[in-house]
């Protein structure tokens, strides 16, 4: 199973959108807003899922995850904000103070941080499925026939291999400390 599949794909679209959903309602309700309805919450998580389902063709960074995951949040924040409003803003989420935007980043970017994570162990798993330890364990659960022994090659005994296509007789030649050629020292025997 490719990792680029659609079933793998609409998985983790769908963990993405829920996670960013639950999160960012969560806290709409919890700054005092109206409780979001669900095909409010259903339109944002299909919206936060094509996202999702855009970017995730194949591994990505840290900093796609985070602004993927930043993007969302602020798009979710102001559906939320329009279908259900705040009776007050004096709470503190009017649009006016400072740290609401703080907070909505601070959990954003720990809910993309999270997220990352996760998408690092989904891809570490995807890679430690195809090794050879558990090459065995897939094919016994998939069913999948076993992979053809890769062939040898032989070499004739007749031709000798090289291990290189240059010539070490100039190297064998010069190695070793360099010869005495003064005279005096010609007529020394040690």
């Amino acid at each position: 199973m490719s990792p680029s599949e659609p079933v793998l794909r609409s998985a983790r679209a769908i963990v993405f959108a829920v996670v960013c959903v639950v999160v960012s309602a969560g806290g709409h309700v919890l700054a005092g807003g109206a409780r979001v309805a669900p095909a409010v919450m259903l339109a944002g998580a299909a919206g936060a899922g094509a996202l999702a389902y855009a970017l995730n063709g194949r591994e990505r960074g840290r900093a796609v995850v985070l602004g993927a995951t930043i993007a969302a949040q602020a798009a979710l924040h102001d559906l939320f904000s329009l279908t259900a409003p705040i009776p007050d803003l004096h709470t503190g989420h009017g649009h006016t103070s400072v740290g609401m935007p703080l907070a909505h980043l601070t959990v954003a970017w720990l809910t993309g941080w999270w997220l990352h994570r996760g998408e690092t162990a989904f891809w570490l798993l995807l890679r430690l499925w195809g090794t050879a330890p558990l090459a065995l364990t897939r094919r016994l659960l998939t069913g999948a026939p076993e992979p053809p022994a890769p062939g040898r090659r032989t070499v004739p005994a007749d031709r000798p291999m090289s291990c290189s296509p240059w010539d070490s007789t100039a190297a064998v030649h010069l190695r070793g400390p360099p010869a005495n050629t003064t005279p005096a020292a010609a007529g020394v025997v040690r």
